[in-house]
Order: C-alpha cells, then structure tokens, then sequence
C-alpha cells in the first residue's frame, strides 16, 4: 500500500511540473511581441523540449527526436567560401564550382589576400576534387590539392606543393 502512494505523489509531481513547464512557456511566448519571427510551430517545440526537460519519463514511450534540419549539398552551390587550415595555418578560400568545373584562389590569413594563389581544378559528384595551384608570379603549377567535400560542408585532405611536400587540409564551407 505504501508503495502505491509513492507512486502517486511521484506521478503527481511530475504532472505538477509538466504543468508548470507548459504554463511557464506559453507565458513566456505570449509575452512577445507579435513583431517576433516566431512561428508557431517553433512554439508547440519549445513547449515539447521543454516538457522533456522538466521530467523526463522513463517509464512512458520516448518522445520522438526533432527532425534534423535538411542540409543544403554543397556540390549544388556555384560559390564556395572556405576557412580553415591548410598544413595547420590559417586560409581562406573562394572556389566557383560550374558544373563540376573549379576556379578560384586562396590566401593564408597571415599574409592577407596579398598574397593570392590561383586554383584550377575540378569535383565529381561524390565531392572529390583535385585542385592545381599556381603561382601567379610565374604562372607554374606550384601545388596541387585533393581531397573530399562532405554533404556538410567539410573539406579534407592534403595538398603537396612543389617540393612534394604533403601537409593536411581541414577547410569548412561557410
């Protein structure tokens, strides 16, 4: 018999601050001015995430998961502007993606775009590239660049210059 009470005043605190919660988050929300981008199924998510979080509930089914937001492939975007790292040193590159078909330049942040290295190159569906960089005081290939760009946006690889030094790449689309 002592057990069924606990359970009751257990249960009974959570429904408490499951109450609270909601009511807490709808005040909150028609708080706002109506001027607010807010839709309202941001609300009735903030309100759901809210509920998890005051009681999560490990005897009842789990809550479904948000969705993630779908994300945009990368390859399907004609202008690329990536910052990262290039043999750990900070650059930042503008290719334009035509079809398959890469141009642009980079620069390490060190030096500023003073300094601009041209890239020709190319991306197959898959998202591996292969970039030549050249030299624009002698027009020679100084480099080359391969690698892989995710769905997410990230760059790896390596790039080996001239001299066939090979040193890593970690860019992210922004």
């Amino acid at each position: 018999m002592n057990q069924n009470k606990t359970l009751v005043y257990v249960l009974g605190g959570i429904v408490v601050a499951l109450l609270l919660a909601l009511v807490g988050v709808l005040a909150y929300n028609f708080g706002k001015s109506d001027s607010s981008n807010d839709d309202v199924s941001s609300r009735v998510d903030t309100v759901v995430v809210e509920k998890r979080q005051a009681a999560p509930m490990t005897s009842a089914a789990p809550m479904a998961e948000p969705e993630p937001e779908p994300q945009v492939n990368p390859l399907s975007l004609n202008d690329w502007h990536l910052t990262g790292t290039i043999a750990g040193k900070s650059v930042v590159m503008d290719l334009y993606n035509n079809n398959g078909v890469l141009t642009g330049s980079y620069y390490y942040a060190k030096y500023k775009p003073s300094s601009t290295l041209q890239l020709n190159g190319s991306v197959d569906a898959n998202g591996n590239l292969y970039l030549s960089e050249f030299n624009t005081n002698n027009g020679y290939e100084s480099g080359f660049l391969e690698g892989r760009m995710s769905r997410s946006g990230n760059l790896t690889g390596h790039f080996t210059n001239y001299r066939g030094n090979t040193y890593r790449v970690n860019l992210h689309l922004n």
